[in-house]
């Protein structure tokens, strides 16, 4: 399973990542959450490498 982290210092809060897979990248009860096996390995990646601010990152 893939280690995704955030930075919430950095994010600029574009939402893309929500738009793009909402099956990994949620907000609940005002709270980032992320659920890394939530889609396919590639789909993750490439919204992961789309974040505008870099917020996003792939560990390992």
């Amino acid at each position: 399973m893939l280690k995704i982290t955030w930075d919430d210092k950095i994010c600029i809060h574009s939402g893309n990542c929500v738009k793009s897979l909402p099956s990994v990248f949620q907000v609940k009860d005002g709270k980032f959450v992320i659920i890394p096996d939530g889609a396919p390995e590639d789909q993750v990646r490439k919204t992961v490498n789309a974040c505008p601010s870099g917020a996003l990152k792939i560990q390992g």
